[in-house]
């Protein structure tokens, strides 16, 4: 791996604060609000503590910046803000490379179960490609990365929707981008993906088993 560019990458984690009621919505019909609050929180701690401990300029983008979750990591925290998702991320992008970032990749909190060497493996396609994306079954990506700030790759997405990836790669043909797509993954958004992770992760409380139970 080149590790100029490890050296000058910006990893921003897209993180929502553990509110009950808020987060991991699709897991409530079988878990309460408080468990999937929960979850999420062991979730977002594990893509937080394995990815600060591969870069070293890791930020993560939060919701609510006052949430005293956020306190324990350490990082340089920063506020969404308004919009849609390709708004905030748009917004942040632009944020990282103005303030010095020479290539930078975005990453969520629904994918506990990645494999460090997912990571490495985009940011060393970075040495010769515009954009790395790493697709999930649902149609979505779990992680994007790029040399330079390419606002149109957020604009008019159906985001949370099963288009995701299709609108994207769309817009990286229509700006002549060269592209390289990693392996398809999955994101934990199911009790059954959170079946099919747990043996590579898992959380400290038995969600996995309680869905078994009902």
């Amino acid at each position: 791996m080149n590790e100029g560019v490890v050296d000058s990458l910006r990893v921003i984690i897209m993180c929502k604060a553990p509110v009950s009621g808020r987060v991991k919505t699709r897991f409530t019909p079988f878990f309460t609000p408080e468990d999937a609050a929960r979850l999420h929180q062991s979730m977002a701690e594990a893509v937080v503590r394995s990815t600060s401990a591969l870069f070293s300029d890791v930020w993560i983008a939060s919701d609510d910046i006052s949430h005293p979750f956020f306190e324990q990591f350490k990082l340089r925290l920063i506020d969404q803000g308004d919009g849609d998702l390709g708004d905030r991320m748009s917004r942040l992008m632009l944020w990282a490379f103005r303030d010095g970032a020479d290539s930078l990749l975005f990453l969520g909190t629904d994918s506990p179960h990645m494999p460090d060497s997912r990571l490495q493996r985009a940011v060393a396609l970075l040495n010769h490609c515009d954009v790395v994306i790493g697709p999930v079954e649902d149609g979505g990506y779990d992680l994007i990365a790029m040399k330079r700030p390419y606002y149109e790759l957020f604009s008019q997405i159906r985001w949370s929707s099963e288009h995701v990836l299709q609108e994207t790669l769309q817009h990286v043909e229509q700006l002549h981008l060269k592209l390289e797509l990693l392996d398809i993954s999955y994101d934990l958004d199911t009790p059954e993906s959170l079946q099919r992770a747990a043996p590579v992760w898992s959380a400290p409380i038995s969600l996995a088993e309680k869905y078994r139970k009902n």
